[in-house]
């Protein structure tokens, strides 16, 4: 089924890409006439405007595709956000419970040390 859908998705862009250099061709070698001028200019322009689309499609880059793996960065940076957050959350816990040890530890030292002294 996708294969189909991005077959049919490049045939669709050289199509385009094709009817874009045929119109140059035809305009290198007749002039259109004034009567119709806006109208060819107006298609043409159109067609234009689409061939960033289709630069896209014919190097393998689909724009839906393009969305689609926007939506999922911007899932994964709100996923590392709050990883980082909550790593942030554990550091600080560490480093509490670590001076919290520290100073238990030195209290207990300074009672052994007195203890000794004094026996």
């Amino acid at each position: 089924m996708k294969f189909t859908k991005d077959i049919r998705h490049y045939v669709g862009a050289a199509g385009i890409f094709l009817l874009m250099v045929g119109l140059l061709l035809f305009l290198s070698f007749f002039e259109v006439p004034s009567d119709n001028k806006d109208i060819f200019v107006s298609i043409v322009g159109m067609i234009a405007a689409t061939l960033s689309v289709v630069i896209y499609t014919l190097i393998g880059r689909n724009p839906e595709e393009v969305s689609e793996l926007r939506s999922k960065v911007e899932g994964m940076q709100a996923t590392i956000d709050s990883l980082e957050a909550r790593n942030n959350q554990l550091e600080s816990i560490i480093i509490k419970s670590q001076e919290t040890t520290i100073e238990k530890l030195s209290i207990l030292g300074n009672t052994l040390i007195k203890d000794l002294i004094e026996k």
